[in-house]
């Protein structure tokens, strides 16, 4: 479908990215008949994206629901920084005055490592199953198309988060940080530094949100931890310095005088298009809250119906009440009431409690710019 509307624009997006490959190693090309007996081959697939200034991106990636567990890869958990971590470390900027900044790792999965023995082999690239993206051919001694024998993590593998993490873990840890207990993605650093003005002492502490860090520093100067630490990162990996932290986990982080300020108001905003999307109706007064005590009668009648429940609701539902949760266990608590009276009844929701999770919707709406505040104490 993309190459019926704009191939030639897209082709030289999928030629960029495959030679992004070849530089980065991601892979070797190899004869069908090296395919070990037993091994299938993995299908890759294209996902194509427009960006903001109208530039073409075309992505190769791995059909991970293709591979094998147990024999294209074993482990895949891949751990990401909590939310319970984030509205800590905001707490802990606010308080400490730590300044709090955002880098990003450039194709991060490309820059994992597989482990020894970890093979996996895909079909060609789709296109390019006979000539490659120069249009030479690529059929093998065999007669056959040459096939992709995976070299490092690609996007789509289903172990390539784990490889990636398994990467920037030990790197972090060999730079003298800490993981903590509670979080095995936030790293902590304190040293006594000595610099032109005395001994002085500072912190580093780290979130890590699969390709994103969340850098929380005391000093910047040249003779900073944060300074080493940025220096000896850009020399070791591809990353982007994205600047002063504005959004993490779809949270909105702003920082308003001593205090940061975590909201979900794009959140908000998108959800109410989803469900309102001719127009918000005005019938909630504002200064009504996101329930009343009819929600509870609500739900016990829903739970004690013996009637069928409607799939159709049932689905609308879900998807409603699960993203309010999301919210409210996010940035706002004044709706966690509500929202966890509404989960009780998941399973057979009624209309009556349909209209109860639109009316916490309008009370976000008409409120969303209320979130958490954590400022330092006098």
């Amino acid at each position: 479908e993309a190459m019926t509307i704009d191939a030639p624009a897209w082709r030289p997006s999928e030629a960029k990215e495959i030679k992004a490959h070849r530089r980065n190693e991601s892979f070797t090309e190899v004869d069908r008949s090296e395919l070990p007996k037993g091994r299938r081959l993995v299908r890759m697939t294209w996902v194509y994206k427009t960006k903001r200034d109208g530039t073409k991106k075309s992505r190769l990636c791995v059909q991970g629901c293709s591979q094998v567990p147990g024999v294209d890869y074993d482990q895949t958990h891949c751990a990401t920084l909590r939310p319970t971590s984030l509205r800590a470390m905001s707490a802990l900027a606010a308080g400490l005055g730590l300044r709090m900044r955002r880098w990003d790792f450039a194709a991060a999965y490309l820059q994992g490592s597989l482990l020894e023995g970890e093979v996996v082999y895909c079909s060609p690239p789709p296109g390019y199953e006979d000539v490659d993206e120069d249009g030479k051919s690529r059929r093998g001694a065999d007669g056959h198309p040459r096939i992709l024998k995976i070299e490092k993590p690609i996007y789509g593998m289903a172990q390539a988060g784990r490889r990636w993490q398994r990467s920037l873990f030990p790197w972090l840890k060999s730079q003298g940080f800490a993981a903590i207990e509670a979080d095995s993605c936030v790293f902590v650093k304190t040293e006594l530094r000595d610099t032109p003005t005395g001994k002085r002492a500072e912190r580093l502490i780290i979130g890590v949100y699969v390709d994103d860090l969340c850098v929380l520093y005391s000093h910047d100067d040249k003779h900073s931890m944060y300074a080493d630490f940025t220096s000896k990162m850009t020399s070791d990996w591809e990353v982007d310095d994205e600047g002063e932290v504005n959004d993490l986990l779809g949270v909105e982080i702003s920082r308003e005088g001593s205090c940061v300020v975590l909201r979900q108001t794009e959140y908000i905003r998108k959800l109410v298009k989803t469900y309102f999307p001719s127009d918000l109706p005005r019938t909630l007064p504002r200064n009504q809250g996101p329930c009343d005590n009819t929600i509870v009668q609500h739900v016990c009648d829903a739970l004690s119906s013996t009637d069928p429940p409607d799939p159709v609701l049932v689905k609308k539902y879900q998807s409603l009440v699960g993203a309010l949760l999301y919210a409210s266990t996010q940035t706002r608590p004044d709706v966690a009431f509500a929202v966890g009276y509404l989960c009780r009844a998941m399973s057979r929701p009624t209309p009556e409690l349909y209209s109860d999770a639109l009316r916490v919707l309008m009370y976000l709406d008409k409120h969303e710019n209320v979130g958490l505040r954590y400022c330092a104490s006098a």
